[in-house]
C-alpha cells in the first residue's frame, strides 16, 4: 500500500528570525534566521530546505536535509543530505548518504552512519 503525501509545506521567511526551538514533520523552507535546534521525526518523511538567504544556529535533525545557506551546529541526517555550492555548514554531519556540490564547505566531521543496521 503506497501512501500519498498531500500536505502543504511551511515557509519561514527571510525577515523572520526565530529564537528556540522547531519541531516539524512535512516540508520546511527556512530563509530567515534561526537560533534554536530545528527536528523532524526521524521516521517520517519530512524535507527541511536551508535556503541561501538563510542562517541556523543550532542542532538540525530531519530525515532530508539540503542546505544552500549557514548551519552552525550539529547535523543529523538520517536518510540524505545535499549541500548546494552555496552551503557553509560549522559542525559535525552524520549522514546515510550525501551529495557535495563544488564549492560547498564543510568545518567539521563527515559521520557516515551506513556501518549501522539500516531497520527499514
Amino acid at each position: 500500500m503506497t501512501t500519498r503525501n498531500t500536505s502543504s509545506a511551511s515557509l519561514l521567511e527571510k525577515d523572520l528570525e526565530i529564537v528556540g526551538n522547531i519541531s516539524f514533520q512535512n516540508n520546511l523552507y527556512v530563509h530567515g534566521k534561526v537560533n534554536g535546534n530545528i527536528i523532524a521525526p526521524v521516521d517520517s518523511r519530512a524535507s527541511l530546505y536551508i535556503q541561501g538567504d538563510s542562517e541556523v544556529t543550532g542542532e538540525i535533525r530531519a530525515p532530508l536535509v539540503v542546505v544552500s545557506g549557514k548551519i552552525s551546529g550539529d547535523v543529523f541526517v538520517s536518510r540524505r543530505i545535499s549541500l548546494k555550492s552555496t552551503a557553509q555548514v560549522n559542525g559535525n554531519i552524520h549522514y546515510m548518504e550525501i551529495q557535495m556540490d563544488e564549492g560547498a564547505e564543510v568545518n567539521g566531521v563527515l559521520v557516515s552512519m551506513n556501518n549501522t543496521p539500516n531497520t527499514q
